[in-house]
């Protein structure tokens, strides 16, 4: 952790120097926008389509960047360049409103870049599939990446059950989303996810670019009722790929275990970023 390099306001900086104001807008009063994303064979993926989703944040919640899309792609690769290739590595971009006495943001706000180590994940993980718990709850600004966790805090601080690694999210009229990840569900032989009121993940549009199944894929929003009946429930996201989930809210998705549509879906993403990223 010490030895990896960050970026802070047009700076290279050690993990001790990665410090912000505690008048910054991102920190006093929780504006601010953020992307993640992770390094195959040390290149960050999808760099362009990360940089078009932190602009579209920002222009939701009327963040304004000073910069070009091309600067700060430019600023995410001189980053990870000044770090070593021992590990793939995650990388967060951050735009909070700067620092300020008030509510009004400044004029040049806060950009920082901070790299990790991405440590993977045991196969168990993936075959054993994971629990989640539903929580009625709609984001603000559902269609921005902001940085405002507080319910999904919240809500992991009062579970119980270790075993939990999810939180999804939903209201009286539709499912959203898991609090850092999207969602697909088979409901009535057909891979379904989420269209609107959500972060457009970009694991999820590569599903919906090259998926061929022997199932129909649609894009509508659908009722938490469904989501409890689906048969197979699958998270995607960019650290943790496609994770089946087997258990909601204590009752088995399917018959409790890893699907045959979501190991087939990691199959062909495996295959994806292997032959785009690792050949």
């Amino acid at each position: 952790m010490g030895n990896l390099i960050h970026f802070l306001n047009g700076k290279f900086v050690t993990e001790d120097e990665l410090l912000i104001s505690p008048r910054d807008l991102g920190f006093v009063r929780g504006y601010a926008v953020a992307d993640f994303l992770v390094t195959y064979n040390h290149k960050p993926f999808k760099l362009p389509e990360h940089i078009d989703r932190l602009f579209k944040s920002a222009e939701i919640i009327g963040l304004k960047i000073p910069w070009s899309k091309t600067q700060i792609a430019g600023w995410v690769q001189e980053t990870l360049d000044k770090n070593d290739k021992d590990s793939e590595k995650t990388i967060k971009i951050v735009l909070s409103g700067g620092i300020s006495h008030s509510m009004h943001q400044t004029e040049v706000p806060t950009l920082i870049i901070i790299v990790g180590n991405r440590i993977p994940k045991s196969s168990d993980y993936y075959e054993k599939g994971v629990k989640a718990i539903a929580v009625k709850y709609k984001r603000q600004y559902p269609e921005a990446k902001h940085t405002n966790y507080v319910e999904a805090i919240k809500q992991f601080a009062s579970i119980k059950n270790n075993n939990i690694a999810e939180i999804i999210y939903y209201d009286d009229s539709q499912v959203f989303e898991g609090a850092g990840c999207n969602l697909f569900a088979v409901i009535n032989n057909k891979l379904v996810t989420t269209k609107s009121n959500i972060v457009e993940g970009i694991t999820r549009n590569v599903l919906l670019e090259i998926l061929k199944l022997s199932i129909p894929i649609e894009i509508r929003n659908f009722t938490f009722d469904e989501l409890f009946n689906a048969t197979e429930v699958f998270l995607t996201g960019s650290n943790s790929e496609i994770r089946g989930v087997t258990e909601i809210n204590g009752k088995a998705v399917g018959d409790g275990k890893v699907g045959k549509i979501t190991k087939e879906v990691a199959r062909q993403y495996k295959k994806y970023i292997l032959q785009k990223y690792l050949q």
